[in-house]
């Protein structure tokens, strides 16, 4: 690391986020959700069974499953800062359930299209 600091601004955009309701499932993710060139990054989570099973409601669960998937979501993008999700559940892509969560995002540019570049998450 050379130690010098990024003197660039973050963005205050929007992101959306669909989780598989799965012990192991898909997470994908936007950060240009109404945007015209859209590009949703994929990856497959193993969810941490222990951590799920303290969870008292289905609510709750859905919030662990969100919040594990922004932690992950944030290796390929460590300026991510997210607030004020709604969530919602869905039928999924594998006949299971699916949340589905936007919200306020902060986060640089730069890490946001090199994902999109890389076409991946982390």
């Amino acid at each position: 690391m050379s130690g010098r600091r990024s003197t660039e601004t973050p963005i205050v955009g929007v992101i959306a986020v669909t989780v598989e309701a799965a012990p192991q499932g898909l997470v994908r993710f936007t950060l240009d959700p109404e945007g015209e060139d859209r590009v949703w990054s994929t990856m497959l989570l193993a969810h941490d069974d222990a951590v799920i099973g303290t969870a008292t409601s289905p609510v709750r669960t859905a919030e662990l499953l969100v919040r594990g998937s922004i932690d992950c979501i944030r290796q390929s993008l460590p300026s991510l800062e997210v607030g004020g999700l709604t969530m919602r559940p869905e039928p999924g892509p594998n006949n299971n359930a699916q949340i589905v969560a936007a919200g306020e995002a902060r986060f640089l540019a730069s890490e946001w299209e090199s994902v999109r570049r890389t076409g991946g998450g982390a």
